[in-house]
């Protein structure tokens, strides 16, 4: 059960944006078609509109369900060489940022394992600069990491990428908890949680399969707490349960089994 269970966090991660978290920082430009407004615009704005003109359109057909060799092509031949020429330094890690992130999903829900770590790994480079080490989207890369990892049953590699998804979360949690912005308090706090919710169910996966039991139930409790801290996504809870309900299963630990039985 959890030999599966543990490939269909891998697929759900790739198929399921929503779940992965988006940065906080917006991923397209406001566009206007006004002259006197993009007369206005800086040549850097003016470079990052010319970017996303050419990706969001192959963005927006992964989006629809569509990830095929096409799609990873055409990221790499249409918005990565165009990237890679921008003048600009926030433009230009911006989106090769994006596409080798989506380029590492479609990979994922190929089972390309091995191509989906690659491409995460390679936008570490891009992270700081765009959307920066403070924000999500750094940690939940780190998950993404682990679950190609995962795929390979690497399990110890995918263990180390979580603990540090895992730690990156606190402090960004913290700061939002402690913000000055209503929003920051409750809806982002509340996705970050989430996030991290979901960083420490995949691990309760790969300690049980590291034959490391009571960590895994362990973990899962802690998963199955921040899940359910205030204003974090129904969604997230529920499949912190499916999780830990798996794994308390196939654990045969009587008193998991009973305690999960009544999470929902």
């Amino acid at each position: 059960m959890l030999a599966g269970l543990s490939l269909s966090a891998v697929f759900a991660a790739a198929q399921n944006p929503s779940s992965q978290g988006q940065p906080a920082r917006s991923s397209s430009p406001t566009r206007h078609d006004s002259i006197d407004v993009v007369a206005k615009l800086s040549p850097e704005e003016i470079e990052e509109g010319k970017l996303n003109d050419v990706y969001q359109p192959i963005a927006e057909q992964q989006r629809k369900g569509t990830c095929s060799g096409e799609i990873i092509e055409r990221y790499k031949s249409e918005v990565i060489p165009l990237a890679e020429k921008s003048a600009f330094n926030i433009p230009r890690n911006k989106f090769l940022f994006l596409a080798n992130r989506d380029i590492g999903n479609c990979h994922l829900t190929q089972q390309n394992f091995v191509e989906a770590e690659a491409s995460f790994q390679k936008i570490l480079q891009y992270a700081p600069v765009w959307p920066g080490t403070d924000d999500s989207a750094y940690p939940i890369n780190f998950r993404q990491i682990a679950t190609a990892q995962m795929g390979q049953q690497r399990w110890r590699a995918a263990e180390d990428s979580l603990q540090k998804s895992v730690s990156l979360f606190d402090p960004q949690i913290e700061r939002a908890t402690k913000s000055t912005s209503e929003f920051s308090r409750t809806a982002l706090a509340g996705n970050i949680r989430g996030s991290k919710a979901m960083s420490l169910a995949y691990l309760g996966i790969v300690y049980f399969r590291e034959g490391r039991t009571a960590d895994a139930l362990r973990t899962a409790d802690s998963a199955f707490a921040e899940a359910n801290q205030p204003n974090v996504p129904s969604t997230i809870a529920r499949s912190v349960v499916q999780i830990g309900r798996s794994i308390a299963q196939t654990s045969g630990d009587k008193d998991a089994i009973a305690k999960w039985s009544q999470r929902d």
